[in-house]
């Protein structure tokens, strides 16, 4: 994965190995919103000239013992607020899909795979039009789980959790406590959230948050 620069470009196509949840998201959204809590942004400008911009707030991973008590796994708990701006002449027209998920860094396997599980019990999704708005809650199921090669290791691999359908100028989605999961690694595990914004048209913005020990 190319990570955009925090200045704008020209927009491009980004290839995610997907090993997530296609989530049906309709988030609406407006004008007016004042991001709070703001740990990574980047931007793009696409075709029509509008720029794009792709937000992570009120971050938090937090690793917990596994609940399989497999020395072999690594589990997180995951909070975020995934977001999105568009400005431009008809930033209001704009529609495409948000992408939530992990870079997972390993410094060895025990077979030359590693098995990704990932369970997102409550999401909300947040309306704003210059307003306080409702804020609806949804259940995410069933629980995702996929096995990838990676090698012995040591390595990085990219894996999508979850995604949505986007509309509007504006607008961002809540996952809370989050549950993800990494079984055949050997050593600490390496995991840095994402989120990615992908136009209908092709153009894409990736920002990286900070990465995460998780033991």
């Amino acid at each position: 994965m190319t990570r955009v620069p925090s200045h704008p470009t020209r927009g491009h196509r980004a290839g995610l190995l997907t090993a997530g949840l296609a989530a049906a998201l309709a988030l609406t959204s407006g004008a007016g919103s004042a991001w709070a809590g703001v740990d990574s942004t980047d931007r793009v400008i696409d075709g029509k000239q509008r720029t794009i911009s792709a937000i992570q707030a009120d971050t938090t991973i937090r690793a917990v013992p596994p609940l399989d008590r497999n020395p072999l796994t690594r589990q997180w708990f995951h909070d975020v607020t995934a977001q999105f701006t568009v400005e431009g002449d008809k930033a209001d027209e704009f529609a495409g899909t948000i992408k939530i998920g992990y870079l997972v860094g390993f410094p060895a396997t025990v077979d030359g795979r590693i098995r990704f599980g990932y369970s997102s019990p409550r999401v909300g999704i947040e309306t704003d039009n210059g307003i306080p708005g409702p804020k609806l809650d949804v259940d995410l199921i069933p629980t995702v789980t996929g096995e990838i090669e990676t090698g012995f290791g040591p390595g990085v691999r990219q894996i999508e959790a979850v995604s949505g359908r986007i509309t509007g100028s504006e607008g961002s989605v809540r996952l809370t406590n989050s549950i993800g999961t990494v079984t055949g690694v050997i050593g600490t595990a390496t995991v840095q959230p994402y989120v990615t914004v992908v136009s209908d048209t092709g153009d894409s913005v990736t920002t990286l948050g900070k990465p995460y020990e998780v033991n």
